[in-house]
């Protein structure tokens, strides 16, 4: 660790790699890349994106061994942006014509918010000024066949993240439904702003769930006369997706200074009738074979052939449905919560073609005014079978092998354990208060939250292990985060809405709830509720329609940790957040039409599907994804 002049701490990471040089061109270039992001608690990284205006420098030696004074070098300097460099592409330095079975020295100067890399990555010596450090590696050696003797040969890139905590620097508008994009967003930054040498440099990279790519470049429309902040005009026509704004600002000595990233999110809404519940996302693959009997006999068969595809799986709280894509099935009343799981290879066609899916094929949902829960068959679409439980079903888990699911029953205050393959109820218990809300853990601890109480179960025996009481609080929603190791919850009290990080091993039975950490997200105001045209109370409005009106506050909707494991979604009483939950900050906080009941994520970290029961409301919100250059 290491403390830089201005006072940031360093922390380690780096990747090296390197593509390029394959014959029959030995003589062709190759690239070295900068990327950043937010550093775990973990010592991982949230999501990455190309990173702009980063000086990059360095030299090779035609034979192995040789110094700078044994012989003819051959060295480089320049940008990864366009703008200051035409050859380079947007956070991407292309070193052209480059020799190969020869020993490369690589540099780049890093911001001083950048964490030190790993070895073999050292610091090589002061960089310019105090706002930035120089790094590099030496003696890579590289083949014709493009790889060099060092593990994971590939590109070189280096990867800047910001310590965990680094505040993002605020931005103006974080969220906006496709086509109401604003006219501008507002950006502070790490460091004062100058004009000395030209406008500061918004670079907008859009894509999401492993994906990056550079979208348009914005320069300043303003500087704030003391610096603290810029603006920048946006796009009319930004398609819904999710997108990084990275910022540069050019020093009066010459030297490029990173401003900070931070993200937005352009996304969808879309009219559902029937007071659209829970959500969940339907992922199968589709693997189909030609098979044909020849005389001898014998059995041929071509290639297989794959497709994977997702789906959002939503309840119809008023119409008693379940829609699976755009077939509606009739299922109990006033159906509740709904998780898809896998259960197993689902065979559709023998001759001439197999058709095989695999992944989540089955579905189970809670119908609160029947007091069942549905199974469905997500391939077939249609209902397999009903299990009775307790008194007014609102929240479900699935454990990690898809043969039990876990059913919080609110009106009766218990949770039942239920046998997914026979279709049989294996235990209930009771617990503290009316269960809003449960989680599972990846080693099959059960977390059940609710009205003044939270409650830790074993599931091998189904007995309770601790309860706390919350002193007020109501647990709406919980989630686990296998990566940070916490317990997450969405807690009420009179006035606000927070998002609590707990440490499991902390909760004792007749402890006090203690987060390790508490972001408040939202009070409990009011809000304009568009279908009942009227001004209702945050997180209290119901369904009307139905015969058992139920308030949103009761299933709540579940956290949903992504991006393995840095980030969790929640509803708010007004809307929803995205929270870093390893840098501790609330990157999102929106104000949706109405209450949002329930929250699910797809599996290949693109979007959250977000339902809104009082305003007959499917949203899709765009996540920022995982992927560098």
């Amino acid at each position: 660790m290491q403390m830089t002049p201005r006072g940031y701490v360093c922390l380690a990471a780096a990747v090296l790699t390197m593509v390029g040089c394959n014959p029959p061109n030995p003589r062709q270039g190759f690239y070295i890349g900068t990327s950043e992001g937010m550093q775990s608690a973990q010592g991982g990284k949230g999501p990455l994106q190309p990173m702009v205006g980063v000086e990059v420098s360095g030299q090779y030696f035609p034979q192995p061994g040789d110094s700078p004074d044994g012989g003819s070098v051959t060295s480089y300097l320049g940008y990864t942006s366009k703008s200051k460099n035409p050859d380079a592409t947007q956070g991407l330095y292309y070193v052209s014509n480059a020799m190969t079975d020869v020993y490369w020295d690589h540099q780049v100067w890093l911001p001083d918010v950048c964490a030190i890399p790993d070895p073999p990555v050292f610091l090589v010596d002061p960089g310019y000024g105090t706002d930035e450090e120089k790094w590099g590696v030496n003696g890579l050696f590289m083949t014709n066949t493009g790889q060099m003797k060092v593990p994971d040969p590939a590109e070189a890139t280096w990867e800047c993240l910001s310590p965990k905590g680094q505040p993002l620097p605020s931005l103006s508008s974080q969220f906006a439904f496709t086509g109401e994009i604003p006219t501008s967003v507002t950006m502070a930054g790490w460091h004062p702003y100058t004009t000395a040498n030209g406008m500061p440099e918004m670079y907008v990279f859009s894509g999401a769930g492993g994906t990056s790519s550079f979208y348009t470049e914005i320069d300043a429309a303003s500087v704030d006369t003391s610096g603290a902040t810029a603006t920048f005009d946006l796009p009319s026509n930004m398609p819904q997706n999710a997108y990084a704004f990275e910022v540069m600002n050019q020093n009066a000595d010459g030297t490029v200074q990173h401003q900070g990233f931070n993200y937005f999110t352009a996304a969808r809404s879309q009219t559902i009738p029937g007071n659209p519940f829970g959500v969940a996302v339907n992922a199968q693959t589709e693997t189909i074979q030609t098979c044909k009997w020849y005389p001898g006999p014998y059995l041929w068969c071509g290639p297989q052939t794959s497709s994977f595809s997702t789906t959002p799986v939503i309840s119809l709280y008023s119409q008693n449905q379940v829609l699976i894509g755009s077939t509606a099935v009739t299922v109990g009343a006033n159906p509740t919560a709904v998780l898809t799981y896998n259960g197993g290879v689902v065979h559709e066609g023998w001759s001439p073609n197999t058709d095989d899916f695999t992944g989540t094929t089955r579905a189970i949902v809670a119908d609160s005014g029947t007091n069942l829960v549905s199974i469905l068959d997500t391939v077939a679409d249609r209902l397999l079978e009903n299990v009775i439980v307790g008194n007014q079903p609102v929240a479900l888990a699935v454990s990690s092998d898809a043969t039990k699911a876990y059913v919080a029953n609110y009106a009766d205050s218990t949770v039942t354990q239920v046998n997914l393959t026979a279709g049989t109820v294996l235990a209930t218990v009771p617990v503290g208060g009316q269960p809003t809300s449960v989680a599972l853990t990846s080693g099959g601890t059960l977390w059940v939250g609710g009205v003044g109480f939270l409650t830790e179960i074993n599931t091998q025996n189904m007995s309770v292990v601790a309860t706390e009481s919350t002193a007020g609080t109501t647990i709406a929603a919980l989630g686990f985060s296998d990566g940070e190791n916490e317990l997450i919850a969405t807690s009420t009290t009179s006035g606000n809405v927070s998002i609590d990080e707990l440490n499991p091993s902390a909760v004792q039975p007749g402890g006090t709830y203690t987060p390790l950490a508490s972001h408040s997200v939202s009070t409990l105001g009011t809000y304009y509720n568009p279908r009942l045209q009227a001004n209702v109370q945050g997180y209290t409005a119901t369904v009307t329609t139905s015969t058992i009106p139920i308030s949103t506050i009761l299933p709540g909707a579940p956290p949903v940790v992504v991006q393995d494991g840095w980030a969790v979604v929640t509803a708010t009483p007004t809307g929803f957040s995205i929270t870093d939950v390893s840098g501790h900050v609330v990157l999102v906080s929106e104000t949706t039409p109405s209450p949002v009941a329930s929250i699910a994520v797809d599996s290949n970290l693109n979007v959250a599907y977000l339902t809104m029961p009082d305003s007959n409301t499917l949203l899709t919100v765009p996540l920022p994804g995982t992927g560098s250059n």
